[in-house]
Parts: structure tokens; C-alpha cells; sequence
């Protein structure tokens, strides 16, 4: 029973509360009704004109109105300047100075809902103040006592060694409601307790993180900015519009004036929210030094990692044995043949612009790229290498196996990593190219310049959201770093009259040229475009007439395949 009533907590009371012990009991309550729920947190008496310059929020104020008895417009001012600082209340002794109050300064504390009190003058001071000030200190008392209890409590938790899914669950205990916790990125690190009333917090679960309509949004960016600035726990609002249908408490996790993330409080008992803001400052605090313990490891273990790759894709990892050295260190194995995929975020630049996003943010949906591509490509593959340059994710992956499985097993991931970000729905999407099976350390620095050589290529001509086998494309994949104009002009100069045929006519002979040079003989192409043979020696007639190729000759057979893949690569 005792641990029960120290356990109670102790709020400083509201004015209407006080009306009902000591010498408040006394008091009339004249005007300003609708505040009588304002908190007192201390008790002051007017002594100068400028007294009220120093009170602070939820003050409750008592005089005789000496300094002000001759003063009308001092008398109005004075409701008016208590209720811009928020005080609770003004208690006035009359029969002294003044025998009524006013009716301009009556009506001023109905407008701003300032509780005006009247008390006969013989009451003495102290019979208000000690009761109302024993309530008050007891009230900070245990205020002080709950956040040392849990202070230590937090505290007991990062020593030892225990983490945000501990820390989460410790604070979801503590105010027995419901309690997330997201990365920077919003990937959600940990949730517990609370029933799933909220449809927000039901998909922010289902999906490991808030969707990216709510992060998004530029009401809820504003909100996250405010939060941010303020850097303790924020009471904030519900947002319907993107599931959010209940207010909650967050607040930002900080370690050296940088978010790492954010806990959210949602449905909190409104009789625990003086202990719901003291809990979550104190997770927020230990939250950060256990985020910062594993970002650092994890960090550290990416960095010479992704150091190792940038080294392999650039050629600068020295000789062949100090790369050995290096991978044996990492755990990766050199030995065998590897192949390198890169994912793009397809037009960075369009989406940035479109959504008006900080750096910040943006830095965080890269964080999320990187990570999202990183699970998927370590699924398969644990000692894959990953970093991240600019815009892109590169994973250099090590291939086993029979190497005819090696290009679907590459496609197959390069869906998975494109239907990871698709779940994720950032507003971008992510083109992925691979490139063939090569030997380390000396032909990734190829491999890397040919699938971004042609990553870059589909981005210049918007041709996004694809899926590329770097080595299906041959000539095609070497001639993809070649300026845009000249391929265009390539492609133009042997097939440009054929593209106009068809246009025009709606014919059918690029498709026909296209069969004839993948058959390499014109009953195998029949039979591909299943049409008659004598179809087909039609169509060759009219390509020569209308290109005046000669289709016998090997370079011109060869410059006509070329121009068919650019057009098929860029979407001509």
C-alpha cells in the first residue's frame, strides 16, 4: 500500500482544485470561469507594477491592488499581461483600496478565461499561500523523485549493455501505452505494448517503418522541424489524412546536434503525461548513447568495407597481394568470379525538386536505399561487399555455382532489390543494372565503368525503372558511355528512313530486319515472325531499297544490329 501511494503521482494543482482546501475556500470567483482547469505551479504577490514582468507560466498571482488602485487602464492590462504569459489566476482583496472591481477588467479575464477571484481583506496571505505552496513542492518533489527513479532506471539499462528494443519496452512499461522508436530514415528499430487502434502505427509496423507518404508529407516535414528545434518531447497532433487519427508524443533522439531517430508515444493515459514527458526525455537521452554505441560499430564494419569496394571499382587497391590481404581481413572471398550490381535512383534530381525535401532528408532516404538494398542483397549473399557513391548502392557480389544459373540468379535480385524499394514507396524509383561474372581484383574497375556507363545513359534518355544484364548487351554495353548524340545520330544515319517507313505507314520492317539479323538466315527469321518465306524476301527487298544496304556485307549486317540494340537501349 505505501509503494502504491508513492508510486501516485503528485500533480501541482489546477485552480479549481485549489478552490477546495485552505484559504482559496474563501475566495469568489468573479469572472474568467472557462481557465479554471490552468495548473498552479507557484504562488506570487503583487508588491510594484512590475511584478507581473517577472512571473512565469502558471503562477497564480495575489494583491490588493494598491500599485494599480488609481490606474484603470493599468487595472485592464494587468488581466491582459497575465494572460499572455499564461499565468493561472489573479486573486484580488477588496475593501481596501479598491471596494469593486471594474467591469472593463471583469469582462478582459472572461475574454482571455483568467480566473479573477475575490477574497474578503481580513484572510491573511499566508492562509492561501502555505497550502497551495505545500501541494506545490510536494508535486516537484515527486517530480524530481520519478525522473532520478527513472533516470536510473534507463540508466541500469545502457550499462548493461542492453539496447533500444530493451529501452523501448522499459518505457511502453512505464506508461503503459504504446511506444515505437524509428531510425533517422524512419525504418522502424523497435515497438511494444499498446493495443493496434491506430491505422498508422498497424502499417508502420507491417512495413518496419512510417510510410513514406506520412514522412513526406509537407505538414508532417513542418511538424518533425518544430520537433527537431525544440529537441525535447512535443505533444503533436493527429493527421487523418495519412492514418495518424490519435495525438501522440515524439520525440527527436539526438547525439551531437544530429537526429539519429525518433520515439513515438501513442495513447497515453491522460493522468500519466507529466510522467509520459519525464520517461520519454530520459529514453530519448539513453536511446541516443545506445544508438550511437551501434552506429559506430556498424559504421566502422561499412566504412572499410565500402573503402575496400571504392578501391576495387577505381583501381587504386595497390598490387594484387595487398587486395588478398585486405579481403582475407574482411571475409571476403577473391578468389572466383564476382559480379557488381548497381541500383540508381532513377531523376534524384527531379524528385528533389518536385517534393521541395532538406538535405537531411535526403541524406536519410539515401541511408534507407543503401540499407533496403543491403538486406536484400545479403540474403543470398552474407559477404557481399556494399557502399554506396553519390545516388547509387553498388554490391559486389561473389557467384557459385554453375555459371549458366549466374544471369538468372543476377536478374532474380535485381527484382528483389527493385520490389524492396517499390514496398518501401519513397516516391523514386531505382533502375539496377549488373554486370558479367569477372575475376577480382583486376576487372572490377570494368565492370563498374560499363554498367554506370550505361546506367547513366538510360538515365539521360528517362528510361527508368529498368533492369539491365550488362553483358546481354555486348557492342551495345561499350558503346553506352559514348555521348548521347552521337549514338542518337548512329542510330539515325542506318535506320532512320526504316523508322520513318514505319511511322508513316505502319509497317513492319524494323522488326523484320531485326529478326532476319538475330536468325542470320531468312527461313529460321520466317518462322520467328511467322510469316510466309516470300513475306519475308519481300521485306528485305523493300529494306534495301529504302536503306541501299547491302545486307550480305558483314560490317553493314553488323552496324544494323548495333543501331537496333541503341534504339532498343534508349527507347528510340
Amino acid at each position: 500500500m505505501a509503494q502504491e501511494e508513492q508510486e501516485r503521482p503528485v500533480p501541482p494543482p489546477t485552480v479549481r482544485e485549489a478552490t477546495t482546501f485552505g484559504g482559496m475556500t474563501s475566495t469568489t470567483l468573479l469572472a474568467g470561469g472557462a481557465g479554471l482547469d490552468r495548473r498552479i505551479e507557484w504562488v506570487r504577490v503583487m508588491e510594484t507594477p512590475e511584478t507581473v514582468m517577472r512571473m512565469r507560466r502558471h503562477e497564480l498571482l495575489l494583491t490588493t491592488t494598491y500599485p494599480i488602485k488609481d490606474d484603470p487602464s493599468a487595472q485592464v492590462g494587468l488581466i491582459a499581461d497575465m494572460a499572455r504569459i499564461e499565468s493561472a489566476g489573479l486573486v484580488v482583496k477588496l475593501g481596501r483600496y479598491l471596494n469593486e472591481l471594474p467591469k472593463d477588467m471583469l469582462e478582459e479575464a472572461d475574454r482571455h478565461s483568467l480566473p479573477l477571484f475575490s477574497i474578503d481583506p481580513e484572510v491573511p496571505w499566508s492562509d492561501l499561500m502555505e497550502p497551495l505552496l505545500k501541494r506545490i513542492i510536494n508535486a516537484e518533489h515527486w517530480r524530481l523523485q520519478r525522473s532520478l527513479d527513472i533516470h536510473r532506471r534507463f540508466t541500469d539499462l545502457v550499462l548493461d549493455g542492453k539496447g533500444v528494443t530493451e529501452i523501448c519496452s522499459t518505457l511502453s512499461e512505464l506508461l503503459e501505452s504504446a511506444v515505437s522508436v524509428e531510425d533517422a530514415s524512419f525504418h522502424l528499430l523497435a515497438h511494444a505494448g499498446g493495443a493496434m487502434h491506430d491505422p498508422h502505427r498497424r502499417e508502420t509496423i507491417a512495413h518496419h517503418g512510417s510510410p513514406p507518404r506520412a514522412i513526406l508529407d509537407p505538414r508532417i516535414q513542418a511538424l518533425l522541424r518544430q520537433v527537431d528545434a525544440h529537441r525535447s518531447p512535443t505533444k503533436v497532433p493527429a493527421f487523418p489524412h495519412v492514418g495518424m487519427n490519435r495525438e501522440r508524443i515524439i520525440a527527436p533522439i539526438f547525439a551531437s546536434n544530429q537526429v539519429l531517430g525518433y520515439i513515438s508515444v501513442l495513447e497515453h493515459p491522460p493522468h500519466h503525461e507529466e510522467l509520459a514527458f519525464m520517461a520519454v526525455e530520459q529514453a530519448a537521452l539513453v536511446a541516443a548513447i545506445a544508438l550511437t554505441k551501434e552506429r559506430e560499430v556498424a559504421e566502422v564494419e561499412a566504412r572499410v568495407r565500402g573503402e575496400y569496394l571504392d578501391d576495387l571499382i577505381m583501381g587504386t587497391y595497390g598490387d594484387e597481394s595487398a587486395a588478398e590481404r585486405r579481403a582475407r581481413h574482411l571475409g571476403y572471398p577473391l578468389q572466383g568470379l564476382h559480379v557488381l550490381l548497381i541500383a540508381d535512383i532513377d531523376d534524384l534530381r527531379g524528385f528533389i525538386r518536385s517534393r521541395q525535401i532538406n538535405e537531411e532528408t535526403i541524406q536519410a532516404l539515401k541511408r534507407e536505399l543503401l540499407r533496403r538494398t543491403s538486406t536484400v542483397v545479403r540474403r543470398s549473399h552474407a559477404r557481399a561487399l556494399l557502399g554506396a557513391r553519390s545516388d547509387s548502392v553498388l554490391a559486389l557480389v561473389p557467384v557459385t555455382g554453375e555459371a549458366d544459373a549466374v544471369p538468372r540468379a543476377m536478374a532474380t535480385l535485381a527484382r528483389e532489390v527493385q520490389r524492396s524499394i517499390d514496398d518501401w514507396q519513397p516516391g523514386f524509383t531505382v533502375s539496377v543494372g549488373y554486370s558479367a561474372p569477372v575475376r577480382a581484383p583486376e576487372a572490377v574497375a570494368t565492370a563498374y565503368r560499363e554498367v554506370s556507363g550505361v546506367l547513366e545513359t538510360l538515365s539521360r534518355f528517362k528510361r527508368w525503372q529498368q533492369v539491365v544484364a550488362v553483358p546481354d548487351l555486348g557492342l551495345t554495353g561499350l558503346l553506352a558511355g559514348v555521348n548521347d548524340d552521337r549514338l542518337v545520330a548512329f542510330a539515325e544515319r542506318h535506320l532512320g528512313l526504316l523508322s520513318e517507313h514505319d511511322r508513316s505507314r505502319g509497317g513492319a520492317l524494323l522488326a523484320t530486319l531485326g529478326a532476319y539479323l538475330e536468325a542470320g538466315e531468312q527461313q529460321a527469321a520466317a518462322r520467328r515472325l511467322r510469316i510466309h518465306p516470300n513475306t519475308l524476301r519481300y521485306r528485305l527487298e523493300r529494306i534495301r531499297e529504302i536503306t541501299g544496304a547491302e545486307l550480305e556485307n558483314p560490317e553493314t549486317r553488323l552496324n544494323l544490329a548495333v543501331a537496333l540494340r541503341i534504339q532498343a537501349l534508349l527507347g528510340l
